[in-house]
């Protein structure tokens, strides 16, 4: 058995385990990496997994085993990459998105209080994410709080309430 170059492994789309919906997304996803990122080069990792989640929200792991196959990266250089950088997500986004700032400023004035409220809220159909961030760079509005992609700066615990409670889903 001769020795098999680096990137030479099967294509994830034809292997024979998909079946034809996610062999059809698997194509998809093959024909527009190959039009937006031709150059298969590893130097493409993050701004490919920066277009998968753009396109969808997340890294699916289907579309993980086509970037690696596409830019010759073994899977768990994609993996790593893909779990080391807080703006990519592994999972599907849920409705609400709360992203609490934890920087410096933003911990001086209160954020660890609003993470605590935001954590003992019930949320009953599990429509929230909440997550961290080291810095957001708004520390002159610190504490600051994202929720569904809009920042908001000088919140209290009370403010915050109201501000998930009239965010939309």
């Amino acid at each position: 058995m001769g020795r098999r170059r680096r990137g030479s492994e099967v294509d994830p789309a034809s292997d024979g385990t998909a079946d034809a919906e996610r062999r059809e997304r698997q194509s998809g996803l093959r024909r527009a990496l190959r039009s937006q990122f031709p150059e298969r080069s590893r130097d493409n990792l993050l701004p490919v997994l920066h277009f998968l989640q753009h396109e969808h929200g997340y890294l699916p792991e289907w579309a993980l085993q086509v970037v690696g196959w596409h830019l010759r990266v073994p899977a768990s250089e994609v993996y790593g990459a893909a779990t080391s950088y807080t703006e990519l997500h592994l999972e599907p986004p849920k409705p609400r998105d709360i992203v609490v700032c934890t920087g410096l400023a933003c911990w001086q004035s209160g954020s660890e209080e609003l993470l605590n409220a935001v954590l003992q809220q019930p949320d009953p159909d599990e429509a929230s994410n909440v997550t961290t961030t080291a810095c957001a760079f708004m520390c002159g509005l610190a504490p600051a709080v994202r929720i569904n992609g809009s920042w908001h700066g000088r919140v209290h615990a009370e403010r915050l309430t109201s501000i998930i409670e009239n965010a939309p889903l």
